[in-house]
C-alpha cells in the first residue's frame, strides 16, 4: 500500500537477532518497501526515515522505526472523474488569490515536483505508479494550467499529455504511461527554460 504521514513501528529484539534484523529491513528496502502488520509499505516517495536502538531490561534491544512520507494533495480527483470539472468555471479571481480557492503557485509546483518524483521511481523500477501520487498529479496538473503567465504557450500541449497519460494510467499501459511520462517531462523542461 501507498503511504501519506508518517509510520511508526516499535518492536523488541534479543540482542543476538538485532544483525539478522537489520539485514532484513536492508533487504526491504532494497525491495522498495517495508513489511507491516497490516500489509506490505510502499517506500515510493519516502521523504525521511530514522531508526533508533535502546537496551532494555533482560538484554533485550527495543528499535523503533519511522518513515516520513510527503503529506496528502491538495486535492486529489475521483477516479474517472473528468479533469476539467475539478477546476471548475466559476472562479474569476485571479488564480492563486484567496477568493480564488486555489492554491499559491509556489505549493502547488513544489507539490506536482513530489509527485512527478514519485510517478518516475515508480515506472524506472518497472512498477506502476502509486494511485495517490498518480491522481494527485493529474489533479495538480489541471489546476496548474489554469495560473496565465506562467507558460501559456505550453498548456494546450501538456493538458493533451496529462489526458493521455490518465487514459494509459486507467488502462494499466505501463508501456504508455512511461512513454508519457517522458514527454510530459521533455515539455516540463521546455517550459521551466523559458519561465523559471
Amino acid at each position: 500500500m501507498s503511504m501519506t504521514g508518517k509510520h511508526k513501528t516499535e518492536i523488541t529484539l534479543e540482542k543476538n537477532a538485532l544483525a539478522g534484523w537489520l539485514r532484513g529491513l536492508a533487504d526491504s528496502v532494497q525491495a522498495g518497501e517495508l513489511p507491516a502488520e497490516t500489509g506490505s509499505i510502499c517506500l515510493e516517495g519516502y521523504k525521511k526515515m530514522e531508526i533508533s536502538f535502546k537496551e532494555s531490561y533482560g538484554g533485550n534491544v527495543q528499535v523503533k522505526l519511522s518513515v516520513k512520507f510527503p503529506k496528502p494533495s491538495f486535492g486529489v480527483l475521483p477516479q474517472g472523474e473528468a479533469a476539467g470539472e475539478a477546476i471548475g468555471e466559476e472562479a474569476v479571481e485571479a488564480p492563486g488569490s484567496a477568493q480564488s480557492g486555489l492554491p499559491k503557485y509556489k505549493s502547488l509546483k513544489k507539490h506536482m515536483k513530489q509527485t512527478f518524483k514519485a510517478i518516475g521511481m515508480a515506472l524506472t523500477a518497472g512498477q506502476a505508479p502509486p494511485e495517490l501520487e498518480a491522481r494527485s498529479f493529474l489533479a495538480d496538473s489541471m489546476l496548474m494550467v489554469s495560473y496565465s503567465g506562467k507558460g501559456d504557450e505550453f498548456y494546450g500541449a501538456y493538458q493533451g499529455k496529462v489526458q493521455a497519460f490518465e487514459a494509459a494510467l486507467n488502462a494499466s499501459d505501463l508501456e504508455a504511461m512511461k512513454a508519457l511520462f517522458h514527454e510530459l517531462a521533455q515539455i516540463k523542461r521546455d517550459c521551466h527554460s523559458r519561465h523559471a
